[in-house]
């Protein structure tokens, strides 16, 4: 059995290691099936002075130096996941970036995981492979969204992804609510198969939870 490689994106106010940090249990519950993680920083630090609630990160005080994010809804470089702007600062280059570093792979990604701003930065992303061939096999999202940005929307259009996809859903979530990550995962994946949890803003990894992601990863082993 070939186990898996997965890309991990992670959520506004995060980098690789606070999200790796934060899906310790995550990846304890799947080393049978899962080879390595490998989490990637967002390219864009966020200045200090950025209070956003978008993303709790609980982060120690050196990562609090070191929160990044894919792209600002807004040019004094903030972000707010609930708003419309005209405003989307930095998502070409982490596009840029991310797509450059998938090429740059000697042994391709399996699956890709993404978490909040990282789901929603997920979704444009695979936009630029839906007439060619995906670079993934298979994508867990976990707390997604649409983005609100004006320069986005023409990527939504006609949008139906053919992959396989989980999408991993908090009921309680205050951050991203519920039904913004239903009706991504509804309108815009073929077949999307959604856990729903009864908590928030985070990976679940009750029981449930556990034999959800394992029927869904053993397919691709």
């Amino acid at each position: 059995m070939t186990l898996l490689r997965i890309l991990c994106l992670h959520g506004y106010r995060q980098n690789g290691n606070i999200f790796r940090e934060k899906t310790g249990s995550f990846r304890k519950l799947l080393k049978k099936y899962v080879a390595e993680f490998v989490y990637i920083d967002a390219p864009h630090l966020i200045p200090i002075q950025d209070n956003t609630n978008e993303q709790d990160t609980g982060a120690t005080a050196s990562n609090r130096s070191n929160e990044r994010g894919w792209w600002f809804s807004s040019c004094d470089q903030t972000y707010d996941p609930l708003a419309t702007t005209s405003c989307d600062q930095g998502f070409e280059q982490s596009l840029e970036y991310v797509m450059k570093y998938i090429d740059e792979q000697q042994i391709p990604f399996d699956g890709l995981l993404a978490f909040s701003q990282g789901a929603a930065f997920a979704t444009l992303l695979l936009t630029r492979f839906a007439s060619t061939k995906y670079p993934f096999r298979f994508v867990i999202l976990v707390a997604s969204f649409k983005s609100g940005q004006e320069q986005h929307q023409f990527m939504y259009n006609n949008l139906q992804i053919d992959l396989p996809s989980l999408h991993v859903i908090g009921l309680g979530d205050r951050v991203i609510p519920c039904l913004m990550s239903e009706n991504l995962a509804n309108e815009y994946y073929k077949n999307a198969e959604i856990l729903r949890h009864d908590g928030g803003h985070f990976i679940p990894t009750t029981s449930e939870a556990k034999l959800t992601y394992i029927q869904f990863l053993e397919r691709f082993l």
